[in-house]
């Protein structure tokens, strides 16, 4: 006999998921809050109990709320998201505000390590005039951008699949910004990022490799006075700056996130 949606509520312990099984039920399942507070007693269909059973087992498994749900919301914006790429974190959308408020005459941009599409999408549909380029070497992440560049119909992006910058000519866009991987091998906090993928998250050479890469591949496809702004871990401020300098780029500034941690970083090629 099918079970009643107060029986699944009640049986579970975790209030986090106890929240999220509601916001599932609203989501996903279309619920409305009389449903589900006032009339939990109603018998579910053999469809909507098997939809709950296997998020409950997934969330169980760790498996995080956007994944489940296939959306996540960046900026203003709804996009797709699977295990193929990274959620996007509130953090990133600082990149996003710089770009817009200090940026109006038509310039070229490049998103590098686009991964869901999530930066570049959310700057290309606030600045029509923009031309905004995406670059990413996975073609699992490649093809969900594409979705979200579907999805939000955005005629002023464009999906390139390449090695950071490694495919432009010299002197090719006013702004390069990224938010690639930074985080060393046997971070402990890779273990509460378990189910997303590895690759956009670990970096060599203490988290470093890809940040120094995309800086050096900059001052080549920058123009002069182009401008690169990063997202960095929030003890690699100073590592970050002072390869900045060392590959000629100047005012350098670093903007803190909502923890109050140095995490964005801004400089202007010579």
């Amino acid at each position: 006999m099918n079970k009643q949606i107060s029986h699944y509520l009640n049986i579970l312990d975790s209030e986090t998921i106890k929240n999220e099984l509601i916001f599932f039920l609203k989501e996903k399942l279309q619920f409305k809050d009389d449903e589900i507070y006032t009339n939990s007693n109603k018998i579910l269909t053999n469809n909507d109990e098997n939809l709950i059973k296997q998020f409950i087992k997934q969330k169980n498994e760790g498996i995080p709320l956007d994944y489940i749900l296939n959306s996540s919301k960046f900026y203003e914006y709804e996009f797709f998201v699977d295990s193929r790429v990274l959620i996007p974190r509130p953090e990133t959308e600082i990149l996003v505000d710089y770009v817009n408020n200090h940026f109006s005459s038509p310039i070229r941009v490049l998103d590098a390590g686009t991964g869901s599409g999530c930066i570049g999408i959310s700057i290309a549909l606030k600045n029509p005039s923009f031309q905004v380029y995406g670059s990413e070497y996975s073609e699992d992440a490649l093809n969900v951008a594409l979705i979200n560049k579907n999805n939000l119909s955005v005629e002023n992006f464009s999906l390139i699949c390449a090695d950071w910058l490694s495919c432009f000519k010299t002197k090719t866009f006013d702004l390069v910004l990224s938010n690639p991987p930074y985080i060393e091998d046997q971070d402990s906090h890779l273990e509460d990022l378990k189910h997303e993928p590895k690759k956009a998250l670990v970096a060599k050479d203490k988290g470093l490799g890809d940040l120094k890469l995309i800086i050096e591949q900059s001052t080549k496809v920058l123009k002069s006075r182009g401008m690169l702004i990063l997202e960095h871990g929030y003890k690699q401020e100073k590592e970050v700056g002072n390869i900045l300098k060392e590959n000629n780029f100047l005012d350098i500034k670093n903007f803190k996130d909502f923890q109050n941690l140095p995490r964005i970083t801004l400089a202007t090629l010579e």
